[in-house]
This record gives C-alpha cells, structure tokens and sequence, in this order.
C-alpha cells in the first residue's frame, strides 16, 4: 500500500441504505468547498482499478482538497450481491445515488464530478444526465460511435501495417477468419475482439440514446473531461469523434477532448497513468478553482469495515 500522507485521511466505508456498498472515502484534513469526486468500477474490475489507478487517482485527488469516494457496485468486489430481477444498468445507477446522497448529507457537499473507464465512463455520464449535482465527468474511453473519417483513418492504418499485409498473404488474420466463417469453414468464436458481440452504436437508436445523455449532462450545466487512447482502436481513433458521432449535441466548450496515440486501454504503463492523474488533477483545477470553506459537518454516520483498500 502506497504511504499516506497526514494532509488526507482515508476509511473503508459501508454505504447504501442498507449499508451493501463496500467503499474507501478518502478525504483532505481541512475542508476546501471543492466538488466530491466519485470513482465508478470499469467492467468487472474491483474498486482499486487496473494497475491500483484509482486508488493512486483518489489519493491525490484528495490532497488537492477533493473529498473522493471508490465503491464497488452491488455484485462486484466487496459489495453486496444484486438483489430483485432489474436491470443492472438500474441498479447501478441507484447504487450511484445513494453514494451521492450519502457524501452531501454526511459532509455537506453538493456539487460531484463522475470518473470513469469504459463502462464506468458511459454509467457516469448516464448518472450525469440525470442528476443536476453532477457538475462535471472525466470520461475515459467512452463509448463513442464510428464515423466516417474513422474508417477512413482505419483504413489507412491497415494499408501501411506490414503485419496485416503478412496475414493477409499468408492466410491469417481477421479476414480469411471471417472469410472461413462466411463459407463455413470456420468458427465464430474464432472471431477475435468480440467482432460480432460488441454492440451496434453505430444504429439510429444508439446514436439518439447517446445525444441525449450528452445533451442531458451539457443541460444540468456539467463540464466534460474526455480522454480516448489507443487501446480500443475498433471503436474510436482519432480526438473529435465523439464530437462528429454526436452531432446534435451542443458541447460547446463543455468538453476538453484528448487522445492518447501511444497509451493502451489500462493504463498499463506508470509513465501513462502519471500522465493521467496530472491531467485529471489539471483539469479539475481549472474547472473548479474556487477553496470557499466549508461549513462544519458530522463525521461519517456509516460503520467502518476492515476490507482490502
């Protein structure tokens, strides 16, 4: 474990009304007035993020006056199992409330900023289209429709890729697999990355679904923060996609967009996830400047629990 500073605390919380959300809160010493930050699990991932990002992400965040919360959502981690028959996008979402409404009873904070990778990401703008005290979101690697320029951009990759070139001519690769498929000859699980299991964004009914949890966000007055790398280039490549794949949503200059050529999809690399945290660090500072003091609060209401941070 990373050591901590005196400047922050940091507790294992239980939160939800039934206490079934297993969460670190961690927290600068003195009160700053500065947006609450909650960090939403990627996938299955557990709270502390691939590489323990998001528990590096947390602590420095809160020792730059953020009072910053990692849980797990109900069936992940050290949470609770989901209970009832609905949705798990539903679920989440009401799990997200409660931590929500948990930091601003228990320490008088009304303003929120989502962080999220991948699916954590689309949850977090989901939430920030429907709640007004979100008031901003760092998106990494949304999910984000392709474009037009993207197939162009992916087509000029795959030409002057030696690799691609290689398999072709030596009966490999992703299209003598789809070829075999189409005369079967071959098997679909063949079929790397998922090709015929990741949904359609690219249909009517995902592109409008999208433009309206973006315009939704845009409309509750939150700034946007969104960071795409490399790691998912069958989804997106290039910095302005998202912006061309949406294009009824007025971002205006709600949105500061970066693209991260050399970066993969984890952050594998501590170099790229020092770079991260110094952008999101960065980004919060310039969003929301302001240290207006806080007014006194109770301490946590919620018991503590001895969990892996």
């Amino acid at each position: 474990m990373d050591e901590l500073r005196p400047e922050i605390t940091e507790r294992a919380m239980r939160l939800g009304s039934d206490e079934s959300l297993a969460a670190i809160v961690a927290r600068p010493v003195v009160e700053t007035g500065l947006p609450a930050v909650v960090i939403l699990n990627t996938g299955v991932a557990h709270r502390v993020g691939h590489h323990r990002k998001f528990v590096a992400l947390s602590r420095r965040l809160a020792r730059s006056g953020h009072t910053v919360v990692r849980f797990d959502f109900p069936g992940l981690g050290d949470s609770s199992d989901i209970t009832g028959d609905g949705a798990l996008l539903d679920a989440n979402l009401a799990a997200i409330r409660d931590v929500v409404d948990w930091v601003e009873r228990t320490f008088a904070i009304r303003r929120f900023v989502m962080v999220g990778l991948c699916s954590g990401a689309d949850q977090s703008i989901i939430y920030a289209s429907k709640d007004k005290r979100v008031t901003g979101a760092v998106l990494l690697d949304p999910s984000v429709p392709r474009t037009r320029r993207y197939y162009m951009i992916d087509l000029y990759r795959r030409i002057i890729s030696r690799s691609i070139w290689i398999n072709f001519l030596s009966g490999r690769g992703f299209f003598w697999t789809r070829m075999r498929r189409l005369t079967g000859k071959g098997e679909m699980t063949a079929v790397k990355r998922g090709q015929f299991s990741r949904p359609n964004l690219e249909s009517p009914e995902a592109i409008a679904f999208l433009e309206g949890v973006y315009q939704g966000a845009i409309d509750n007055d939150a700034r946007l923060l969104a960071v795409f790398t490399a790691g998912p280039d069958y989804q997106h490549n290039y910095r302005e996609q998202i912006l061309e794949a949406l294009p009824k949503v007025r971002f205006g200059k709600r949105i500061s967009l970066h693209f991260l050529k050399d970066c993969d999809h984890t952050f594998m690399r501590e170099s790229k996830r020092e770079y991260l945290y110094a952008l999101i660090a960065d980004w919060l500072q310039s969003q929301f400047p302001g240290r207006e003091p806080a007014a006194p609060v109770p301490g946590p209401e919620s018991t503590m629990e001895s969990v892996e941070f």
